[in-house]
């Protein structure tokens, strides 16, 4: 592994924990622990509150994968000059990271509005997307061999619906936690609050129905996409297997969280696993989709794929 892939993948599991760690400051309430920005209570180190704590937390690893993140888009357009695919992600990550921090800034002074928390998470799950292709296209090198197949489009179209959905699922249910409509439902699979969807109980139990129906959905999308690649797949390719296989056991996890939620009397624990899990499932979707297509050059790995200059750059970074 070159020091570029590992700063990739060191960026893509930083990222991961920093939407874990959002969900942690969703879930305890403690968003306006700090009720300015970028300082908190009018100083850089928090008061020694647990809401407050919690939120400076969330900050200080959000400053962290910023400088991952730009450090990622820089050193990529310095090394991978030669591949048009990674210089456009490099450069497409920064305004993207741009619009997530102003986006946290209006999170805080707007007061939690669920549509702007719903909005910060979506800018967040697109970034981590985009990291992780870049992750994946650093293993793959920049001479990576597109895979030809009367199999591909339709896997194609698969892939997207399924990542569509799932990405729906993530910004539904971050409305759910913003609109306090995570506490609707106090059971599951079924709802004694409103066990008629739609027809029975109020605004909150409606959006609670509508996350848990998205969820359905998204299951099914997954299972259509991951049947396609294990059953119907002539050469699949390891890389589509264990996708699928790994969207199959995530999925399937997922459901047991969300189950969790409200068995476990609505733990922290679980709510953040939920939105973490969730956000894996998404990111191997959307690698899946388009990353798959390739392989490395047939001369060698990723490292040994690239032109000499950029090679020695990887290595020596």
């Amino acid at each position: 592994m070159t020091r570029f892939q590992t700063l990739t993948l060191v960026t893509v599991i930083a990222t991961l924990v920093l939407i874990a760690v959002g969900s942690l400051v969703r879930t305890t309430g403690s968003g306006l622990g700090c009720p300015d920005w970028p300082l908190c209570h009018g100083q850089v180190i928090p008061p020694a509150e647990q809401t407050a704590i919690i939120e400076w937390s969330h900050r200080t690893t959000a400053s962290i994968v910023g400088v991952l993140v730009v450090a990622t888009a820089l050193v990529t357009l310095r090394i991978h000059r030669s591949d048009r695919t990674m210089q456009v992600l490099a450069v497409a990550v920064l305004p993207l990271l741009a619009l997530q921090a102003w986006l946290g800034k209006e999170t805080v002074e707007r007061e939690l509005p669920a549509e702007v928390v719903a909005i910060h998470l979506s800018t967040a799950l697109i970034l981590f997307a985009m990291l992780a292709l870049m992750a994946a296209f650093a293993f793959l090198g920049p001479r990576r061999e597109r895979l030809e197949g009367r199999d591909r489009p339709t896997l194609f179209r698969l892939s997207v619906m399924a990542t569509a959905v799932v990405g729906a699922v993530l910004v539904i249910g971050s409305y759910v936690v913003g609109s306090d409509a995570g506490f609707a439902c106090s059971d599951w699979p079924g709802c004694p609050q409103a066990s008629v969807p739609f027809l029975d109980g109020a605004r909150l139990q409606h959006i609670q129905w509508v996350h848990r129906i998205t969820v359905v959905a998204g299951l099914g999308a997954v299972a259509v996409f991951a049947y396609y690649v294990l059953i119907e797949m002539r050469e699949p390719g390891r890389t589509l297997r264990w996708a699928a296989w790994s969207l199959i056991g995530l999925y399937g996890a997922q459901i047991l969280i969300g189950a969790l939620v409200p068995w476990t009397d609505f733990s922290e624990a679980a709510r953040v696993a939920h939105l973490a899990v969730g956000s894996a499932i998404w990111g191997v979707l959307v690698v899946a989709t388009f990353a798959s297509p390739y392989r490395p050059a047939s001369d060698g790995g990723a490292a040994s794929a690239m032109p000499p200059v950029e090679a020695a750059a990887a290595t020596t970074l």
